[in-house]
């Protein structure tokens, strides 16, 4: 007899609940709603699990990389708490294919991606709840800390800027050239970036493409106290 999906995930995870309905919760999408007798559904426990994903990630480079300044450790958290690298991950462990969802979901390519990501951190809320941040720490380092890419991040600013916005469920940033100086065969622009209403960085550069890519740079400098 096939084991239902709780157990499939424990085995998976490498972790036992205490409180199993814990774990089957954190493999509920919304759409089961329509399912009789179903349980609530996972975003509490991934809103849970987004900020632990937060401060164990924060601990773990500040250990890494002891001499790098906030910028580029901000960079790197934004390369490992972007939906893009927690999918490749909620994938690998097969979390997709265990997910408890009705019949109204349409399992698209880039639905399953999204839904990969989001069970990543409701299994980390769900293991917090459960035993604590000790073992949500062990969890986070072995199956995502310890197996993403950490060298060197994205060298597209404005593309880490934007996955940034995303995960974090922001508005997408908004450029706007402040400036155009110079003469015509060497102009300086200078745009401005911002994010929710509110200016996170600004740049210069010879043409507008590369005043933005400026301005996200600065932007990620400074989004830790901005946004």
């Amino acid at each position: 007899m096939t084991p239902d999906p709780v157990s499939r995930a424990e085995g998976l995870l490498h972790y036992a609940f205490v409180d199993r309905e814990l774990l089957r919760k954190a493999l509920t999408h919304g759409s089961f709603s329509d399912v009789p007798g179903a349980c609530d559904d996972y975003e509490r426990l991934e809103f849970l699990g987004d900020a632990v994903l937060e401060l164990v990630t924060r601990e773990y480079l500040l250990d890494a990389y002891p001499l790098e300044a906030e910028g580029m450790l901000t960079r790197r958290k934004i390369v490992i708490v972007r939906k893009k690298n927690l999918a490749v991950h909620g994938m690998r462990l097969g979390l997709d294919g265990l997910a408890l969802v009705g019949h109204g979901y349409i399992a698209t390519p880039g639905a399953r991606r999204s839904l990969a990501a989001d069970l990543m951190e409701s299994v980390i809320g769900a293991i917090y709840a459960d035993s604590g941040l000790e073992e949500a720490r062990i969890f986070v380092r072995r199956e995502i800390l310890e197996t993403t890419d950490l060298g060197e991040p994205d060298p597209d600013p404005r593309s880490m800027l934007q996955e940034y916005c995303q995960s974090r469920g922001l508005e997408l940033p908004v450029y706007r050239t402040r400036e155009r100086s110079g003469p015509d065969h060497s102009p300086l622009f200078t745009v401005s970036v911002s994010i929710e209403g509110k200016e996170a960085g600004a740049g210069s550069g010879p043409t507008r493409k590369a005043a933005r890519e400026e301005a996200a740079r600065m932007a990620l400098n400074n989004i830790e106290r901005t946004v």
